[in-house]
């Protein structure tokens, strides 16, 4: 089994808080991706960088023209402000590391150091391409990437991502649906305005879009096959200006998550159907926009058998689980898996371990936070997956 130094270890930890000490938007991630391409040079590996709009990076690890397979990590910060109280908190306000993506980045750092200095790509023979992505909190970086051709001649892609639900030293892996579709929608409602004192004469818009939210909460629980999840969630309403005008305009923002095609199909129908009898009912101009959102994250049978025999490899077999149900997050990992197989997993990374808690907030918080040693078992695995699936390809 691939292990790091303490010396190893302590670079991981200094590059992950150095990292979340100083977060970045997505497209915005200049100065992870300076500190990357840095820590790249320093190890000899070359690199493309400007890619994904600007801050993604492509490297690659070995020559000729053997198999080749990628391994990716996500750069991007949050929009959250910090209230984890660490030494190592970000220094810019209202943005966090929130999700785990410092944590990545340094992984693959690490496996970058460990497939280098173990020189086992040239005794295999092949490819390793690192993807350093930009803005999967946005859902565009996976895609912005696979514009700038950072596919090209791959195989067979793998990543992880950090979970507080299973404790440090366990890593989940499923195969099949692991993430949900994820579809933004935008609800317009136009009526029209009037005096607060006379309702006869308008259109309330706020009413209107009351309903719809209601509407739409009874939808799931009733037309929706419990055995294939689905969740609406209206995150965003905007209407009126004063408190005694009846406005004439609301605007709703939010997303569906669904786990299966049918189930997401059958809701966005019975959606567009809700809008028009609240529209005829209510004598409003209704419009439902899907925006554009994410393929569910799908690991198949090949990649994933090869995900789990590296797995157990670096944790044991009784430390190899699975997540449970899919998880109803967005993941643009899967507009990669789109072009190519691929495999995501769970990292384990709970505070407190062996127990059902953990003492650090929810993903997407202010109080995020994981176990850091979960970055040795991060770098272990990205490093001994890609040898096992250039091995893999190597024989197929």
């Amino acid at each position: 089994m691939f292990t790091l130094s303490k010396d190893q270890e302590h670079t991981l930890l200094r590059i992950r808080r150095t990292l979340h000490r100083h977060p970045e938007l997505a497209f915005q991630e200049k100065k992870t991706a300076a500190l990357v391409e840095h820590h790249l040079k320093e190890l000899g590996i070359p690199c493309q960088t400007g890619l994904g709009r600007g801050t993604g990076i492509r490297a690659e690890l070995g020559k000729g023209t053997g198999p080749c397979m990628a391994l990716r990590a996500d750069m991007d910060a949050l929009p959250v402000l910090e209230e984890t109280g660490l030494d190592f908190a970000s220094q810019q306000a209202g943005v966090m590391h929130a999700c785990g993506h410092d944590g990545h980045t340094a992984m693959l750092l690490g496996a970058a150091e460990l497939l280098t200095r173990s020189r086992i790509i040239d005794e295999i023979g092949g490819r390793v391409v690192l993807l350093f992505q930009p803005a999967e909190e946005a859902g565009t970086g996976a895609p912005a990437m696979i514009a700038d051709n950072c596919l090209q001649d791959v195989a067979m892609i793998f990543s992880g991502h950090i979970d507080t639900h299973h404790p440090v030293g366990y890593l989940a892996v499923d195969q099949g649906v692991i993430c949900s579709y994820a579809d933004p929608f935008l609800i317009e409602i136009h009526g029209q305005g009037g005096h607060a004192a006379r309702p006869h004469e308008a259109i309330d818009a706020v009413m209107v879009a009351a309903d719809l939210v209601l509407n739409i909460q009874t939808m799931v629980s009733r037309m929706i096959d419990p055995a294939r999840p689905g969740v609406i969630t209206v995150g965003r309403i905007a209407a009126g200006a004063v408190h005694n005008v009846i406005a004439d305009k609301a605007v709703l923002e939010g997303t569906i998550r669904s786990t299966h095609p049918d189930t997401r199909a059958r809701i966005i129908s019975r959606m567009q159907g809700v809008v028009r009898g609240l529209e005829e009912m209510c004598n409003a101009e209704i419009s439902f926009t899907l925006q554009p959102g994410l393929p569910a994250v799908i690991n198949d049978p090949v990649s994933c058998a090869i995900a789990r025999q590296a797995a157990q490899e670096v944790v044991g077999d009784e430390r190899v689980v699975s997540q449970g149900f899919p998880s109803l997050g967005g993941e643009d990992f899967s507009f990669y898996q789109q072009k190519i197989p691929g495999t995501l997993i769970r990292f384990g990374a709970a505070k407190k371990s062996n127990t059902e808690s953990n003492t650090a907030g929810p993903s997407h918080s202010g109080s995020f936070d994981f176990d850091e040693k979960v970055l040795v078992y991060g770098s272990q695995w990205l490093t001994t997956v890609a040898v096992h699936a250039l091995q893999h390809l190597k024989k197929s």
